[in-house]
Parts: structure tokens; sequence; C-alpha cells
């Protein structure tokens, strides 16, 4: 049997709370083929980690992983081995998956580290690492060491699997689908293989595909006898969908599924939430924003909260909120790696500190091309009063037909600062067609703007 350490495939974007969740890889194991080893999935929720709740990778309980990581750090510290320190790095991702605590994955970097000090060419820890590496947004380092794997063997489809997933978020598309297709051809029916063509058919604007895709997932995950968190993370990937594509109704009903299947997973009480205050039940998606950020407390689910309560008219409630995501997105280095691009979206959509949120999708843009890097920044270049430049980033990321309001409604605004009255009407028609209720206050905005064009 090849080695038992799978590569943890996190796929995980800090974007805009709207967008965010679409680009999380799963969290469910797949079945473990003697001939070809496995390909795994974790999961880090809206960029952060973790799945709040449940069991661990192999149903190792919550208490039970705190246990063992005591018992492998004193270990590790009386008599250093690779085996122990890969073992403990493979403990704190398993803590990190279950509390979000993304400062866990740090760790679990270091003890990785400390075990190839040892033993460098030792294929565990590396596999181990690269998916660490993408956990913490580190795709380049991540591509690398996956590429380095496959060159020694060909047939390591953990490390395809986060080849391909680095090569996504780096906006690879070609070398993303390469991957995905050699997956699913070497694993048909995989779960994890068919969420990852299922995102990838959603951002090259096949938004039926990836239904079906995400659909074939979830049954293939419930077959493969996953529960807990890790099923729900299917069912929400699908709910993630139908919310993208304006089926409110839809979304709520396969969300609340998933929360009733794992009450205290994040990811699904954060996405309800969302789908509740689309419809305009703004009281019960509070509840469900306050019960997701008691479990973690992502800056997605912490900035959407304090926009409902600025809808509501609660502005104390909502500075609070607001404060809080700035202090989460900075607390430390993981932190400012993992969030930048979702600050930066923050700030533009809130229009603060427009050229501080410039700097960051600048910065962010320098190592990750894919279309959501430039919409943040055709977003941040438009609060700054570039529109000429906004209007070339925007175009970056509406190349692939990505069928998502809120990329849409951006290149309207833009079209409006360009004087494209004609263009905008389009754009923001689309986005408003696609979802009409994409974000509590951004579409409003998009409401506004659109009626006053078209009234003229």
């Amino acid at each position: 049997m090849r080695r038992a350490t799978a590569l943890i495939g996190i796929a995980a974007v800090t974007v805009a709370a709207t967008y965010a969740f679409r680009a999380v890889a799963p969290s469910g194991r797949e079945p473990r083929p003697e001939a070809t080893g496995a390909l795994e999935a974790g999961e880090v929720a809206s960029g952060a980690g973790g799945t709040g709740a449940g069991a661990a990778p192999g149903g190792t309980a919550r208490g039970e992983v705190d246990r063992l990581i005591d018992v492998y750090e004193a270990q590790a510290r009386r008599q250093p081995s690779t085996l122990d320190y890969t073992f403990l790095g493979q403990l704190y991702v398993q803590r990190g998956r279950l509390t979000g605590d993304v400062g866990t994955y740090v760790r679990a970097e270091e003890a990785l580290t400390r075990a190839l000090e040892i033993s460098p060419q030792d294929p565990d820890a590396r596999s181990l690492l690269a998916s660490v590496r993408f956990t913490t947004h580190d795709f380049t380092g991540a591509l690398r060491l996956a590429e380095d794997l496959l060159a020694e063997d060909p047939d390591d489809l953990g490390a395809l699997g986060v080849a391909g997933d680095a090569r996504l978020e780096l906006g690879d598309y070609a070398g993303a689908s390469a991957a995905y297709e050699e997956l699913s051809r070497r694993l048909p029916g995989a779960a994890a293989v068919d969420v990852r063509r299922a995102r990838l058919a959603f951002l090259l604007g096949d938004l039926e595909r990836a239904r079906r895709l995400a659909e074939s997932a979830e049954v293939a995950a419930d077959a493969a006898g996953l529960v807990g968190s890790d099923l729900a993370w299917y069912r929400s990937f699908r709910a993630q969908l139908e919310l993208d594509a304006g089926r409110y109704g839809a979304a709520a009903d396969l969300y609340r599924s998933a929360v009733g299947g794992a009450p205290r997973y994040h990811l699904p009480r954060a996405g309800l939430a969302r789908a509740l205050a689309a419809t305009g039940r703004l009281d019960e998606a509070v509840r469900q924003y306050r019960r997701a950020v008691q479990l973690l407390p992502d800056p997605a689910y912490v900035g959407a909260l304090g926009d409902l309560y600025a809808l509501m008219g609660e502005r104390e409630l909502a500075r609070r909120q607001y404060d809080t995501v700035e202090a989460i997105a900075t607390l430390a280095r993981v932190n400012r790696q993992i969030y930048n691009r979702q600050l930066a979206v923050f700030y533009a959509d809130h229009d603060l500190r427009p050229t501080e949120a410039l700097a960051l999708t600048e910065r962010e843009l320098r190592l990750r091309r894919d279309v959501y890097g430039w919409d943040a920044s055709a977003w941040a270049l438009y609060r700054v009063g570039r529109y000429t430049a906004a209007r070339e980033a925007s175009d970056e990321a509406l190349r692939l037909s990505t069928p998502d309001a809120r990329l849409l409604y951006h290149a309207g605004m833009i079209s409006v600062a360009l004087g494209e009255e004609d263009r905008a009407v389009g754009e923001l028609g689309q986005a408003l067609e696609i979802s009409p209720a994409f974000d509590p206050l951004q579409a409003r905005v998009a409401r506004i703007v659109l009626d006053r064009l078209e009234a003229r």
C-alpha cells in the first residue's frame, strides 16, 4: 500500500463573503485504493480553516487530538524523529480543521520542517507540508513541492490534487483542468475529484455542469460513508452554487439540511445566514451569523453580520463588527497572508482605506493572478478613481464568463464611472438577473444605479 499520509488538498481563498465558499476544497476522505494510493481533501472554510466540530480525519475526536498532540510533543522533545514530527504535523492539521485556528497550521509547518531537517527527502512529511503551505496560501510553495513529488512518483495522486488546486488559485486554469481530468480518469466518481471539477466548471461559466458535478460529489461522499461536517461540506457546496444562481430557497433548504447533520459546523450556518438575508429575513440571518461567528470568528462572517446590522439601523453594532474584521485579518502574520484579499475587498465594499486596499490587491496579484484577484484589483482601483486601469483588471476578471454577480456588479460600476452607460446597464442588469440579492448592501447599490440609468 502506498504511504499512509495523504495530502490534504485544501483549496481556500480569502475573498469576500459573497464568493468565498466556492473556493474551498472538500473535507471528506475518499476510498484509498491499494493500487493508486489516496486523494484526500481537507477544508479551510472561507479562507480560515476548520470544520468547527465533529470528528477529525480518521474519526478522532477533538479531545483525543489534543491528547495525542501533548503525547507527541513530549516524545519529539525527548527523542526527535521524522516519524513523530510528521505525525505531530498531521495532528496539528486535524486540530486546525476542527477549531479553525489558522495558527495551528503554522505549528504544523514547524513540525514538518523539523521532520525534514532530520530526513530531507521523507515523502510523507513533504506531502503534508505541501498541503499545509496550500492552506496558508503559499500556493507557489505548495505547487513546487507537489511537482517535486510528482517528478519522483507520477502516481502520487495526492500531490497531483495539490498541484491542480494550487494552479487553480494561481490562475493557471488549463493546468488545473489537466490535473483534475487526470484525477478523474484515475479515480472516476470520487467525491473529492468531482467537487474540484465542479468548482472549475463554475469558474469557466458552465453553471449547470457545476451543479451536476456537485450533486454527484455529494452522492459519492454519502456512499463513501461520510457523515457530520464532512458530508455537510459537500451539501454546503451544492447550496453555494444555488445561492450564487439566485435560487435562495433551494440554497436555504440544502444549508438547513447540512446544519442538521453538523449543528456545530460554522460553514453551513453562515451559508444559511446568507440565504436568509437574501430573502429579507434579517433577524433570522443575524441569529445564524452570530452562531457561525461563535463557532469560527472568520472576517467574512463578521463583516456580513456588520452589514446586516447596518441595514437594520444598528450603527454601533455594525461598527463593532467592522472593527473586528480588521483586527482578525491583521492579528498575526499568517492571518495577513490568508486574509489580505478578503480585507481589501471589505475595505473597497465599504469605501474604507482605499489606498491600503489597492496596495493589498497589488501585492496579492503579483503572486496570485486568478479571476478573483483581478476582480479585487479592479474594485480597489475603482475606489481610488483609476477607472481605466480598473476596466482592464475587470476585463481580466470576466474573461472566463464566470457567472458571479459580484464580478458583473464591479464591472458595471466601473462602466458607470467611465461614462459607458449602455455597457453599465447590461452588466448591472446581468448581475441582478443572476442573483438579485447577491450582497445585502452592494445589491441595493446596483439596483439604485441601474434604475437611475434606465430612467434616463
